[in-house]
């Protein structure tokens, strides 16, 4: 259905390659409820990932909806400097009261990206405040950490960074916690976070010069929902204390409760020195975003006009009301269901059923967390050897499972499950049996249905 000719043509889609945008056209998308969204022909898809793993609670939450239309009858945004408005204030109670211990300061900005680049500049000038030159960023390998030029740069997947670390100031990279290939050959469960020894050589040598260290808890998202013991974010965090560097705490994707937990650090009792939220902030409604920190670091920012020492930082729709009304209503969602305890049969019933894909012969590593679940396709059981990148088998898989009603995104050899909180056993079991079926269709078959 061509419902506005030759609209498409003039959209520049992220993350896709043009040739398959010719080859499969993306589904037109009209309305959502519930785990469900539905193109304009009527077909309904079970959206596995939440849109980019935004939708905690699904779409068109009726609370959520009316939050926000209550909102847009008073005041759609107001500029947040020398005012606030009324529910971006009382959003800001809500974070404080979630948040870990001690990260009472809040600055708003719009997406993952932005709050990152707020806390790689809180970090830099809350050290040049302080009178130390401090200037460097340490990150894990495989991390990922929003598409802005300052969040690139300590990020470190080839396929999206390489080019531009070539272009910009060098940050420090250190081992990924790997779990399924351990870069020094250890078993998770008997592991002493070996990893993580190679951040202590960077420290070691660059403390003097490393303003923060930013790490993705528990899960690198991007690079393959790379899930790691909470021994490992431990040992980081014992690192930077030591070392005194500030821990930046990304929990753009997995706070909210996704990972069993409010936020993701709380697996470890961890309470970073900032920490950044997104994504399911807002229900994924509206697009929000915000960096807390501790009064500590926000003391250092004080002072009058003369000292100069205010952070000169700002968006257009920082502390937009409408957001700030769709987050509030979220967290007060997240708190009456009690999330994170209230999850925790459906997370065993999920991951129940994700470990049956590892009797799948192209299967060779199922992990998971919360309501994550991610399997890593193999060409060689045994042997770990990967999918060979030309012949595109999870791309395939997940063309295949959009076909049957399943909205699934691979990256890389890994498709992974992150539905909203609200999907149902049932719902579970029909996700994890078409996601089979197209496994079975794509890997086993040499001529798959859609062709």
């Amino acid at each position: 259905m061509d419902l506005h000719p030759g609209a498409i043509d003039h959209i520049w889609f992220p993350f896709t390659c043009s040739e398959d945008l010719r080859r499969f056209p993306p589904p037109v998308i009209e309305r959502g409820r519930g785990m469900y969204v539905f193109d304009v022909s009527g077909k309904r898809y079970l959206d596995a990932i939440g849109s980019w793993w935004v939708s905690v609670l699904g779409h068109n939450h009726p609370r959520i909806s009316k939050a926000v239309a209550d909102q847009l009858k008073k005041l759609e945004h107001v500029l947040m400097a020398g005012f606030i408005a009324e529910p971006t204030l009382r959003l800001s109670g809500l974070l404080a009261e979630m948040a870990p211990p001690g990260l009472g300061r809040i600055f708003y900005s719009d997406n993952g990206s932005t709050a990152v680049e707020v806390a790689l500049k809180m970090a830099l000038q809350y050290w040049a405040n302080k009178g130390e030159n401090k200037t460097e960023f340490v990150a894990l390998g495989g991390g990922y950490h929003g598409d802005t030029l300052g969040a690139m740069s300590v990020g470190s997947i080839p396929s999206y960074h390489a080019l531009f670390h070539d272009r910009f100031k060098k940050q420090h990279f250190v081992n990924s916690p790997y779990c399924y290939r351990c870069p020094c050959g250890e078993e998770k469960e008997t592991c002493g976070a070996q990893c993580m020894d190679s951040l202590e050589a960077v420290f070691s040598q660059r403390a003097g010069s490393v303003a923060g260290c930013i790490v993705e808890p528990m899960v690198q998202g991007a690079v393959g929902m790379r899930i790691y013991p909470a021994k490992v974010l431990a040992r980081i965090a014992e690192l930077c204390k030591h070392f005194n560097v500030l821990l930046i705490d990304d929990e753009v994707a997995m706070g909210f409760g996704r990972t069993g937990k409010l936020f993701a650090c709380e697996h470890a009792n961890v309470a970073p020195d900032i920490m950044c939220v997104s994504k399911g902030l807002t229900g994924g409604y509206l697009p929000m975003a915000a960096t807390l920190t501790t009064d500590e670091i926000y003391e250092e920012f004080c002072g009058d006009f003369a000292s100069g020492r205010e952070f000169q930082h700002g968006h257009t729709f920082t502390g937009n009301a409408l957001a700030a009304a769709a987050a509030c209503e979220t967290l007060n969602i997240l708190k009456e269901e009690n999330i994170s305890g209230s999850l925790a049969f459906k997370i065993e019933y999920f991951q129940r059923g994700l470990q049956t894909f590892g009797e799948l012969d192209c299967v060779g590593d199922v992990r998971f967390i919360g309501m994550v679940g991610a399997i890593e396709l193999v060409n060689n059981k045994k042997t770990k050897e990967k999918l060979r990148p030309e012949k595109r088998l999870p791309f395939l898989i997940a063309q295949e499972a959009m076909n049957c009603g399943l909205l699934i995104r691979p990256l890389g050899d890994v498709l992974y499950f992150i539905p909203a909180y609200i999907i149902t056993n049932d719902e579970i079991d029909w996700m994890f049996q078409i996601a089979k079926q197209s496994i079975e269709r794509i890997a086993y078959t040499e001529k798959p249905s859609m062709f």
